[in-house]
């Protein structure tokens, strides 16, 4: 079960998940509503950090499994993502995601991402108006990932990585003496000088394909524990069944069946680890009630995702 090391310090907090929890990921980035799934075979780790800098907030994880990740930002400030370290691009907002790369969110901005394994990412939340006092004006619906030159992604690897790094593994007595103030206007300065560098930095525009997934996904959340065939997101969307694969994997970069499957997973999963030992309910009938008909291709799934099989998560329900 999830191993916590809180420091002594408030507001740093830092916390090591040794197996997938949705409730505790889903606080990664604070203010922030996700449905997070892990998407990955395998076991799962999570190293995050949080910390609360001023009137921003700062937070950080690392994920050892590919996370899919889809809900709304913090309604209370405007946020920066930065992609410190990966392997494989990612997707964001149906934007490709890649190493050095920055993300864009609005104040209650839509986001749906799919974050692939060993992908280091930090999120800064601030207020839009102190970036405008810095010279940037950005307009609403600017939910984008923005690219740069080699120069610009090795000076923003560098500072945002130094104060991650100082705040990670530092002394708790040094880090007790910074002015959160003025590293708030810190970091924001790195980020505000790196779009500087940017001549367009237009929002994006939401085209109908970003409604029809989010329309997907709703309907199959909605139904995971009933039948699924490809007919009924057809009918939903007016589209044909070649266009709905197409649309939905633009923007969670996974197909509607294969979405499914692993959501009713992390839905058995969510109700193993959270079920209290004297009502728990046989592990058939969870997966049955979660559209799971066939318990071989139940058991040999649920183990390939998380990697262990549903009998021991069950013995590590909280």
């Amino acid at each position: 079960m999830p191993n916590t090391l809180d420091l002594d310090l408030s507001p740093i907090q830092k916390q090591t998940l040794t197996c997938f929890d949705s409730d505790l990921l889903r606080d990664v980035i604070k203010g922030a509503d996700f449905d997070l799934h892990q998407v990955g075979k395998g076991s799962f780790q999570a190293d995050m950090f949080h910390a609360t800098i001023g009137k921003g907030i700062l937070d950080s994880s690392r994920y050892s499994n590919a996370i899919l990740t889809e809900g709304t930002i913090s309604p209370n400030n405007m946020t920066f993502g930065f992609i410190h370290d990966s392997k494989e691009a990612s997707i964001f907002n149906r934007n490709t995601l890649q190493k050095h790369n920055i993300m864009m969110g609005d104040e209650g901005g839509t986001l749906a991402s799919s974050i692939t394994a060993g992908t280091h990412w930090s999120s800064f939340q601030f207020k839009r108006e102190d970036l405008l006092k810095l010279g940037i004006t950005l307009e609403k619906d600017n939910n984008k990932v923005l690219h740069f030159n080699k120069k610009t992604q090795k000076e923003l690897s560098y500072k945002l990585g130094g104060i991650l790094h100082y705040l990670e593994k530092g002394n708790n007595e040094k880090i007790a003496q910074i002015n959160t103030e003025l590293l708030y206007h810190h970091i924001l300065a790195i980020y505000a000088n790196a779009l500087d560098q940017i001549n367009d930095v237009s929002h994006l525009k939401r085209d109908e394909s970003f409604l029809l997934s989010k329309k997907i996904l709703t309907y199959l959340k909605e139904n995971a524990d009933q039948p699924f065939q490809m007919i009924e997101l057809t009918a939903l969307t007016g589209k044909s069944e070649r266009t709905v694969e197409r649309i939905f994997k633009k923007h969670f970069g996974i197909a509607p069946y294969a979405y499914l499957k692993i959501h009713r997973l992390h839905l058995i999963r969510n109700h193993l680890l959270h079920t209290d030992e004297s009502i728990a309910e046989n592990i058939g009938d969870i997966a049955m009630k979660n559209g799971f008909i066939q318990m071989g291709y139940f058991g040999s799934e649920y183990k390939k995702i998380f990697g262990e099989t549903a009998s021991e998560t069950l013995r590590k329900r909280k």
